[in-house]
């Protein structure tokens, strides 16, 4: 019996290992793997920003997100809702819930977490990404192999002889496919929970850097918090503060059978308070029990996600690339704009001192190379790094081509998430020149404007605003999405502004 079950086990890591078969979308692939894995790197390594490390980090794991998305077909036109929060936070027992299928392990080793996708599908399958890129079959009973281990073997007295072996390491992403999974348009990854460097769960694969990133390259986030732990930590408000602003969040507190209803109020309603001191924008916070499915404030949860499902699915992949390369090139303009200023005010120091022998100049004339050095060595790192994004993006576009999806390279105006509100500037005004609200007018446009419910709820500016208006043209006009440019008159108008500079 034993003999069996360690041959189908080493037959499960046979299939897992396999090589990918070399197409064309393999070679795009292995070519943008390449520009990340080394000639990004190698470019800024001599003159990286301080924070090079994060950015690179972030761009990594968006990448590793971005391959899920091109190898598994099943996730496109689907928006992802991310689940995040600390170790054992009930972020998979919530799927399971949800899912009804027990599929995912729980209590699962940090260091041999993997993240897990799960989508609607009319049969139950589950597939893993390898290593090597490839997509081989696994099967429900194989992802706890996966994650808690295999191979152990006992003696006759059932003492452990040799220990089980995790495979988290060669497998990057698990997908499953569910038809208890209800929501068509929604794919659910379970991502591995943070932790701090310093905690007993701390490893490579827990890195906040790592979990940022596939949080920040999600539609939707669900952040889990232990009832029993009463309320969210200043390490969990630091993190939830770090993620991108504009991607909604949905706070859950997750075992919430161990409280009392008026302790899960208590609770609760501290979380709120602190989100609102933090500055942090929410969707709601909401109790959850996998005890009771069906109890607490699942049915709430549910109408979120419902909503959700319906909401037009953009990926954010692009916007999230382009970060690292508009963040080096911020800080490598002003580098070299500083290096100039102290090159302009040597050059002026030596034209007074003309006077003096060359011997007392010599230094001066040294440090005047020694900055137009650094002004030629930024200058080129500058110049290698257009055309990393030039490359990158391109090879990008022609990857989504390939598999018919329409992710053109972001202009900086759909970079602007944190868009002035004109009704806000237009109270400023009136306040710093004085000037009072007729209470006639007031009134005649609360009349004529009663009851109406407006058909964009989100501020104008930003991804929410382009997305919303995405979805109220779709549902109005019969046109393809990809067709849809929210931001072409803005795009002009950058041009006609740049014309007008050079006149």
């Amino acid at each position: 019996m034993q003999y069996n079950e360690l041959l189908s086990q080493f037959k499960l890591l046979s299939g897992i290992l396999k090589q990918p078969d070399h197409t064309e979308l393999d070679e795009r692939l292995a070519h943008l793997t390449k520009l990340i894995d080394k000639e990004i790197p190698d470019t800024l390594k001599k003159n990286a920003p301080p924070n090079y490390y994060e950015l690179y980090m972030d761009f990594k794991s968006n990448y590793e997100q971005f391959r899920n998305f091109v190898l598994y077909d099943r996730l496109i036109g689907k928006n992802v809702v991310a689940l995040g929060g600390g170790f054992s936070s009930g972020k998979s027992s919530f799927l399971n819930a949800l899912d009804g299928e027990n599929a995912l392990p729980t209590s699962i080793d940090p260091s041999t977490a993997v993240p897990t996708f799960i989508v609607n599908g009319e049969k139950h399958e589950s597939f893993g990404i390898n290593i090597f890129n490839a997509r081989v079959h696994i099967g429900l009973r194989d992802i706890r192999a996966i994650s808690h281990g295999f191979g152990e073997i006992r003696d006759e007295d059932g003492n452990v002889t040799a220990e089980p072996v995790t495979l988290g390491h060669v497998i990057q992403s698990v997908f499953l496919a569910s038809p208890k999974q209800i929501y068509a348009n929604l794919a659910f990854v379970d991502t591995p929970g943070f932790s701090k460097p310093d905690s007993d769960t701390y490893s490579a694969k827990t890195d906040e850097y790592i979990s940022r990133a596939q949080l920040d390259s999600s539609s939707f986030i669900m952040l889990f918090v232990q009832a029993d732990a009463g309320t969210l930590k200043d390490e969990d408000i630091r993190f939830v503060n770090s993620l991108r602003k504009d991607i909604p969040k949905l706070f859950i507190v997750s075992k919430a059978d161990v409280k009392s209803d008026r302790e899960l109020a208590d609770i609760v309603e501290h979380i709120k308070s602190l989100l609102t001191m933090s500055g942090i924008a929410y969707v709601n916070v909401l109790t959850f029990s996998c005890q009771k499915p069906d109890g607490y404030d699942a049915a709430a949860i549910r109408a979120i996600l419902s909503e959700w499902d319906e909401t037009g699915a953009v990926p954010k992949f692009a916007r999230n690339f382009k970060k690292l390369f508009i963040d080096c090139r911020a800080y490598y303009e002003r580098e070299i704009e500083e290096e100039r200023q102290w090159l302009e005010r040597l050059n002026t120091s030596l034209t007074k001192m003309e006077t003096e022998d060359a011997e007392t100049l010599k230094p001066l004339r040294a440090l005047v190379k020694e900055i137009q050095d650094s002004i030629l060595k930024l200058r080129g790192v500058y110049e290698e790094l257009k055309k990393l994004k030039d490359e990158f993006f391109l090879e990008m576009k022609r990857v989504c081509d390939q598999i018919g999806v329409y992710m053109p390279e972001p202009s900086e105006v759909d970079m602007v998430d944190e868009v002035p509100d004109p009704l806000e500037l237009l109270r400023a005004h009136k306040k710093a020149q004085g000037i009072g609200t007729n209470p006639e007018t007031l009134k005649r446009l609360k009349e004529v404007f009663q009851g109406v419910t407006p058909a964009l709820d989100r501020t104008a500016g930003g991804s929410a605003h382009r997305e919303a208006l995405v979805r109220l043209i779709l549902e109005h006009c019969r046109v393809d999405a990809a067709n849809i440019r929210i931001n072409d008159a803005a795009h002009r108008a950058e041009t006609h502004e740049a014309a007008i500079k050079k006149l």
